[in-house]
């Protein structure tokens, strides 16, 4: 268990609303910091989490797929070996 330390004004209101509410002082504490750390937590999560260089976003804009563009990139990829190295 750890100590906190407070200002006697922040106790007092502290301990009338804990009161009001049945509830001990440290039950009062510990509900109005997790609380806290909730919104908290919310803020930080909807950050972005990934830096995404402007190099890359501009790529992302106004780039379009070739309707020909094959699904089997990979025999594609063999063929044109094929070609360039059978000859």
């Amino acid at each position: 268990m750890n100590t906190i330390t407070i200002d006697n004004n922040t106790y007092d209101s502290i301990a009338r609303y804990a009161k009001l509410n049945n509830i001990s002082v440290s039950e009062a504490v510990v509900t109005g910091l997790n609380s806290f750390l909730e919104k908290f937590k919310e803020k930080v999560s909807t950050k972005d989490k990934y830096y995404i260089s402007p190099e890359v976003k501009a790529l992302e804009v106004g780039f379009r797929c070739p309707q020909d563009l094959s699904e089997d990139y990979r025999q594609e990829y063999n063929d044109m070996l094929t070609n360039k190295y059978s000859k």
